[in-house]
């Protein structure tokens, strides 16, 4: 009877403790759904925050009681925790991590560096607080300011933090978050892609503006950008595009042919001998024509065997251009030999890891593109 009484006394009291005593009901929140770093004219670290307003969100969008879905704080400190502090005087709700969907960098940091002293320093909070989002979609601001996107609104989202997670899929790239930049970035050798962003002058809206090039080997600097093309072709090597439209060059007999290529794959290969090493890169694809204005029929064996060969020579040759800015322009290995390096030669790697780029630039690297249609659409020849 004795431990029975104590039993039920135990259970009695566990009820009475337990419970979410440290609980913030959402009313008490400030809901943070993207994060802006820049660098102020001063040096300084400035820290900004877009913050969802519940009532703005989900309600009627025309006439006059149309709300403001978010708000965009900013305040500057010497570290992005320091800056969160003087951010959170401004806000009667306590700031809330968890929900952060997209991380942006302005240019003007970037070009100091990520890492070492640079401004991956100020990303350390991003990894170590608990309640930080590890999987934001992190992009770099050019020629503007993450304050600046944060407060552009979206043609069809409230929100340009939610907006930016679908961008990179309705450009037919894979998703890329600062968990998986983090664990790239931690990897010696070359460089990294970050997907870019700016504004449009004149609508004041927001414009993918291609890749944003950072070197490894000089503590994630920003080294220059890649057109929006090009980074669709460098996605493409190293396995962050899932599609793309290949159209091919104009000319005055065939007109242009556009190739809608869905099923992407790609082979690199390295090989060593006396002369050194050497690169072939394989890329195949196959899809639908989705644009024919040329007088060539798809439905015609020759006519194919052409317009396939057309499109392979047309992406083969801006591949090269690619490559040719990789090693003779920017002098960064962006497109992930080195990793291919790494695994095939181990050993070698070990010396070459260090100042891997100014080994990049000499190695002669081969390019092989084979494209494919699969369905020629809903007509043969151009009407």
């Amino acid at each position: 009877m004795k431990k029975t009484m104590i039993t039920i006394c135990l259970l009695i009291l566990t009820a009475a403790i337990s419970g979410c005593w440290n609980l913030k009901e959402t009313n008490q929140l400030a809901i943070v759904i993207g994060g802006g770093l820049d660098a102020s004219e001063d040096g300084r670290l400035e820290v900004s925050s877009q913050i969802a307003i519940p009532a703005g969100l989900g309600g009627p969008d025309t006439g006059t009681n149309k709300k403001r879905s978010f708000e965009v704080v900013s305040a500057t400190g010497k570290n992005f925790m320091d800056a969160g502090q003087n951010l959170q005087a401004q806000l009667s709700r306590t700031l809330f991590y968890a929900h952060r969907q997209t991380i942006l960098i302005g240019q003007r940091l970037a070009e100091q560096g990520i890492a070492g002293n640079g401004m991956l320093k100020y990303l350390d909070m991003i990894v170590r607080n608990p309640k930080s989002e590890m999987r934001s979609v992190i992009w770099i601001v050019k020629d503007g300011t993450a304050k600046d996107i944060l407060a552009t609104e979206p043609t069809f989202d409230p929100l340009i933090s939610t907006t930016l997670v679908s961008v990179q899929m309705a450009l037919g790239m894979k998703p890329y978050n600062y968990r998986e930049f983090l664990c790239d970035s931690l990897s010696k050798g070359g460089g990294e892609l970050l997907p870019a962003i700016s504004i449009l002058p004149s609508t004041k809206k927001f414009i993918y503006s291609g890749a944003a090039i950072l070197d490894k080997e000089h503590e994630l600097h920003l080294t220059g950008f890649l057109k929006p093309d090009e980074s669709y072709y460098a996605n493409w090597i190293i396995g962050r595009q899932k599609t793309l439209t290949v159209t091919s060059s104009e000319s005055q007999s065939n007109g242009t042919i556009s190739l809608r290529v869905m099923s992407l794959r790609k082979h690199i290969s390295v090989n060593k001998d006396l002369h050194g090493m050497r690169v072939h890169i394989q890329l195949n694809g196959s899809g639908n024509l989705v644009e024919n204005n040329s007088s060539l029929d798809p439905s015609s064996a020759k006519d194919l065997k052409t317009i396939q060969s057309m499109l392979s020579r047309d992406a083969e040759q801006a591949v090269v251009k690619l490559i040719h800015k990789a090693q003779e322009q920017y002098k960064v290995d962006f497109l992930g030999i080195g990793e291919i390096v790494h695994r095939k030669y181990p050993r070698e790697w070990k010396s070459l890891k260090k100042n891997w780029n100014d080994t990049f630039i000499h190695i002669p690297i081969t390019v092989e593109v084979h494209l494919r249609y699969k369905d020629p659409g809903q007509t043969n020849s151009s009407i």
